[in-house]
């Protein structure tokens, strides 16, 4: 099982990804962590994500990002056989539509939800220890945190 996360220029429709990373739940050194160059059609930018959430400034995508095609294949090729899971299925989803029509690549994985891992009665409890667990709203170490989470609340 993959955990995935993507952080994003903002929350705003025309929000972009920036940032993906993944981890598989049971074995930790197999992950991926990678910025995203962004289109050059992609411009909304929100200054209040990058000051206040997570900290990943535009010239940093631009300059250390892969290509949107790029980005795409190495998530196919990494993710294509795994049940791979989010805790924003709503925004994380939108952002790989967005990613993989830009790259004119199909996805070969379903993005599911990590809530229906988890027994309904405790979802709000889970919630309540990921806000406060401290994430760093990186993807990578919101990755980690999910996990954490999972393993605690999962009910198999």
């Amino acid at each position: 099982m993959i955990i995935l996360d993507i952080e994003a220029s903002g929350l705003d429709l025309e929000s972009y990804p920036i940032e993906i990373a993944w981890q598989h739940r049971s074995n930790p050194k197999l992950f991926d962590s990678f910025f995203i160059c962004p289109e050059s059609v992609w411009t909304y930018w929100d200054q209040y994500a990058e000051d206040h959430i997570h900290h990943i400034s535009r010239s940093t995508i631009q300059a250390e990002g892969i290509d949107v095609r790029a980005a795409a294949t190495r998530l196919n090729d990494a993710l294509g056989e795994h049940e791979v899971y989010s805790d924003s299925l709503e925004y994380d989803g939108r952002w790989l539509g967005q990613l993989y029509r830009a790259a004119q690549i199909e996805k070969r994985f379903r993005l599911m939800s990590v809530y229906s891992l988890i027994d309904p009665s405790k979802v709000v409890s889970f919630q309540h220890r990921y806000a406060q667990s401290g994430i760093k709203h990186r993807a990578l170490s919101d990755v980690k945190k999910i996990i954490e989470c999972i393993n605690y609340y999962a009910s198999w």
